[in-house]
This record gives C-alpha cells, structure tokens and sequence, in this order.
C-alpha cells in the first residue's frame, strides 16, 4: 500500500472517531423563552464569545410547540458542556444559549430564583 493510501486512510479514521451525537436532554411544547430567564449580560458575553456551551451542538433542549419553536444549547453552572473564561457562572443554574456563534446569542436561566438578576422576558 502506497503511503498516500495509508495516510489518507488514517485521516478518514480519525475524522470518523471524532464525530460525536447531539444529545436531546430536554423536549417540550411550551414556547423556548419559558425555559428560564434572559440573563442581558450573560448574553453580552456570549455575543462576545465570553460564555456558552464548550461544544455547540452537543446537548440540546428541542421546543416543539406551535409558539417559541426553538432548538437551543444547554450547559449547566457546575461546568458541564460550559466555556466560562470569566466564572460568570453559578454551580445551580442552568444556562440555554440561543443563536450560539453570532452577535444575537441570547441566555436563558434557568434555576434562578426570582430577583436574582438579569432581564425576564
């Protein structure tokens, strides 16, 4: 086997291994901005790439209702499938991230109690 044929074999195994399946860990019919409330600067900082899900993608919270439709990222506060650079986060919270990757990325909390900051919607 030529070592062309063997390194392109290579490649194609190690691309394969690393693709991983989205994980849905939440459904539900009720409209997506339900789920918690929107944190204004948990949102800035994900607009800024500051805060949101280590790999988009992974586990998803899917809305399926005829209202608020969406499917949304999902990390927890104590550090699972979290990027906080910056420790913006609470180990009690859970964090739902729309429009991860642009400029509109929107943070839903859930697991705040009420007054504990940011704007509901």
């Amino acid at each position: 086997m030529s070592s062309r044929i063997v390194l392109v074999l290579l490649l194609a195994a190690a691309g394969a291994g690393g693709a991983q399946a989205s994980q849905v860990v939440l459904t539900s019919k009720a409209p997506y901005w339900q789920v918690g409330q929107r944190d204004d600067g948990l949102s800035r900082a994900c607009s800024l790439n500051q805060f949101g899900p280590q790999r988009p993608g992974d586990l998803l919270a899917r809305f399926t209702g005829p209202d608020g439709g969406a499917l949304l990222d999902v990390a927890k506060g104590s550090g699972m499938n979290l990027r906080d650079p910056k420790h913006l986060a609470k180990p009690t919270e859970d964090y739902f991230f729309r429009n991860v990757g642009t400029t509109s990325c929107e943070v839903l909390v859930g697991g705040r109690k009420k007054g504990g900051g940011g704007a509901a919607r």
